[in-house]
């Protein structure tokens, strides 16, 4: 006599529906390397799936864990020529749906490569303490945005980037990410103009060495 279980272990299992997808030679390159001597291109596709996706709390939401692109520029606004390093999300392929979480990550100033801190006297997180480091930053997410999806900010110099109406049309006119525009661009803004630093941070800014440099600046466009 068969059992019921032996029955079902006897009956055949249906092969997996498929579909076919083309991809760009690069593309299937990369898998072919990324896939184990036992594994399926199924088991590659997966696992690379997996890796951008989170579980976030108890909602279960899922949440992009984007690589990380690093990008440099040049600022002369103070009569010297400072370097800015910075990171943000690779988010070329998310117009719609991507927060850039851009940080300014090393600052080149003469013989010196400095972190944010040593520079502005403050960190990435309370960058709004300090209108030079907020508007370096709205530089870099401006050209951030520019070489991800050539939306063109227009500014004429470093202050123009605190407008939070240009930064509004701009992200109207490329239909670019909502949690962008108020991750990104809105609360560093507000902030900036709510927020005033506690006196332990407002003494860090006025000592750094961009304040110093902003202060000489100074001194030197009165006695033209």
């Amino acid at each position: 006599m068969i059992r019921s279980n032996e029955i079902n272990t006897a009956r055949v299992i249906s092969p997996p529906r498929t579909k076919t997808i083309k991809v760009g030679i690069r593309t299937w390159d990369a898998l072919k390397r990324k896939k184990g001597p036992n594994e399926t291109f199924d088991d590659v596709i997966l696992a690379t799936l997996s890796e951008k996706t989170a579980s976030i709390g108890d909602e279960n939401a899922n949440a992009i864990k984007y690589k990380r692109k690093t990008e440099f520029f040049d600022d002369y606004t103070y009569g010297e020529e400072i370097g800015f390093e910075y990171e943000y999300n690779d988010v070329k392929s998310n117009q719609s749906d991507f927060v850039l979480d851009l940080k300014i990550k090393k600052v080149f100033l003469k013989k010196s490569v400095l972190n944010p801190s040593e520079f502005f006297g403050v960190d990435n997180p309370h960058k709004h303490y300090s209108s030079f480091f907020l508007s370096i930053y709205l530089k870099a997410v401006a050209l951030a945005l520019e070489r991800e999806f050539r939306a063109k900010f227009y500014a004429g110099k470093l202050e123009d980037y605190d407008n939070i109406a240009s930064w509004r049309k701009l992200y109207y006119s490329y239909n670019l990410s909502e949690d962008s525009f108020r991750d990104d661009i809105e609360t560093p803004l507000r902030l900036n103009e709510e927020e005033k630093p506690p006196k332990e941070w407002a003494i860090k800014v006025q000592a750094s060495k961009a304040q110093m440099l902003i202060n000489e600046y100074g001194k030197l466009f009165r006695t033209r």
